[in-house]
């Protein structure tokens, strides 16, 4: 059987890339940056390559996540995606970067709240079971206030069941106990193993989607790389001509 080498991409928050080789992680590293993704996401894809002994020709498949984020960061990602994959006529599988941080943030039969930074003073949120096979969304996804979500779902978060940056940022709402592990933004780039995000913290772990992505795959289920705002652009269309005065 050939082997399969699959490429995992995020830009959700930051730049998180990993290789799975037949759905073992053999490379990963990752970058805080937030602000300059496309000078970043190259350099880390040729660095994961090149510790893994391997070669753009070698990637049989490609995973990345499809947010929700922001417009800009979280496009870069899906175009790279797509291009890297066309130009090697291989594969693309889209999966919900909410659902990856869900995946590793709980126990099979459990629930778990996700609550990342949506900006303007919103989480992006989503209710997810972890099943032997992936991940089931419960609720959502969406975006609203962390009050209105933690009221929405205050079983989980008086159960201290909620992750995600959103969890850091609005602790009154979303962490009643006050967690405090919430670490700081840099632009460090950091490897794998030097990578060990609390709970209450967590972002998406690029492995973790090319897995999702190879059991979905592996029963045929389909995997579109739209991106998901859950926002309408803040940028509109002019409605009309404007009349000469």
């Amino acid at each position: 059987m050939t082997e399969s080498l699959t490429l995992c991409l995020d830009t959700s928050h930051g730049v998180a890339v990993a290789l799975l080789r037949d759905g073992a992680e053999v490379a990963a590293a990752r970058s805080d940056e937030t602000r300059r993704h496309v000078e970043t996401l190259t350099p880390l894809i040729t660095d994961c390559l090149q510790r893994s002994g391997a070669t753009p020709a070698d990637v049989t498949e490609v995973a990345v996540g499809t947010g929700p984020a922001p417009f800009t960061g979280l496009r870069v990602g899906l175009v790279t995606a797509r291009t890297f994959a066309a130009a090697r006529r291989i594969p693309v599988y889209g999966v919900s970067s909410l659902e990856a941080i869900a995946a590793d943030a709980a126990e099979v039969g459990a629930e778990v709240l996700v609550a990342t930074d949506a900006r303007r003073r919103e989480v992006y949120w989503g209710r997810y079971r972890v099943t032997e096979t992936g991940v089931e969304t419960v609720a959502g996804p969406g975006v609203a206030t962390a009050a209105d979500v933690a009221a929405e779902h205050a079983d989980l978060v008086t159960a201290e069941r909620v992750v995600g940056k959103g969890v850091g940022l609005y602790p009154e709402a979303l962490a009643p106990a006050a967690r405090s592990d919430q670490p700081e933004s840099g632009s460090r780039v950091v490897t794998t193993d030097q990578r060990t995000p609390a709970p209450a913290a967590r972002v998406v772990d690029a492995a973790t989607v090319g897995r999702l992505a190879r059991a979905r795959s592996a029963v045929g289920l389909e995997q579109p790389t739209q991106a998901l705002y859950l926002r309408t652009p803040d940028i509109a269309p002019p409605s009309g001509r404007k009349r000469a005065s």
